[in-house]
């Protein structure tokens, strides 16, 4: 079934784009797009996307086409294989997590952004441009008109504008109504404001995600990604940089791991001091 969405009122009663269906973006609106797409998503006009639009996430076969001067951000994710097209002037930036393997095809005067990607077919035509972190290896087709920019990762807090002062910085964590993580589990963590939380069993080095770490966001918002529960808060906690922990190529690079930090209190979705709080409560003393 095909559905033209002009609004974002129409936008949020989908939510997933079925295998059969195709869904047809059609406005110069400002929107919040939250997509899982397992049929056709195409985005035919120049979209003013919210931060986001970095929720489109690409499942099984799904096509995925980016037209005018639209500039999406697309996940793939689990063992899809989808087909991601980028055309005229479209810039979209392209995440790649677990098994899948995007097919991509760039064409006109699109600009492709690959910010971490495992296993990825492009295609380049027209003159096309495509950036890529100069430590990863792509099956890579091209035309002579088009372009390959080939750019250093920066370091974690470098890369995520997060300030440093007097080696400690400040990061986010999504934590439930009681402040707590992993709650009901062996690795119940309660963050209680004021409190200093240190892990038992410090081995981040094995793997990203999983035991032996805390992790982190550079913004409240982007702990998103990890925890969707009613009632859920955001804490701002105080590290030390010698604490910290980054992987080179990470599946979410708005994610690192820590051994041990201060909660310091409770903050909005964009990291300001939470409104509306009583005196003395989630406020560090």
């Amino acid at each position: 079934m095909q559905r033209i969405i002009r609004t974002q009122e129409e936008l949020d009663k989908i939510g997933v784009v079925e295998a059969e269906d195709e869904v047809i973006i059609k406005t110069a609106l400002r929107l919040n797009i939250q997509l899982k797409v397992f049929g056709v998503l195409i985005i035919e006009v120049a979209i003013d996307c919210a931060w986001s639009n970095r929720s489109i996430e690409a499942w099984g076969n799904a096509r995925i086409e980016a037209w005018g001067s639209s500039q999406p951000s697309i996940e793939a994710r689990g063992s899809s294989q989808p087909r991601i097209v980028a055309w005229d002037n479209s810039q979209p930036s392209i995440v790649a997590r677990d098994n899948s393997q995007p097919s991509i095809e760039a064409w006109g005067y699109s600009l492709v952004n690959i910010i971490f990607a495992i296993k990825a077919e492009i295609s380049l035509h027209g003159f096309s441009v495509l950036s890529m972190p100069s430590q990863i290896e792509l099956n890579i087709e091209q035309e002579k008109t088009c372009t390959i920019i080939r750019r250093q990762v920066l370091p974690y807090l470098e890369r995520e504008g997060v300030p440093i002062k007097d080696e400690i910085v400040m990061l986010y964590k999504k934590v439930s109504h009681e402040f707590k993580t992993q709650e009901g589990t062996p690795n119940e963590t309660l963050w209680q404001i004021g409190s200093i939380v240190t892990h038992p069993k410090w081995d981040p080095s094995k793997e990203e995600c999983g035991i032996g770490k805390f992790h982190a966001c550079s913004r409240p918002y982007f702990c998103d990604d990890f925890r969707k529960q009613n009632g859920d808060r955001y804490v701002a906690v105080e590290i030390k940089v010698e604490d910290l922990y980054e992987w080179l190529t990470p599946l979410y690079p708005h994610k690192i791991a820590f051994r041990e930090g201060k909660v310091l209190y409770e903050v909005a979705w964009f990291g300001e001091i939470k409104k509306g709080l009583k005196e003395n409560e989630n406020v560090p003393s």
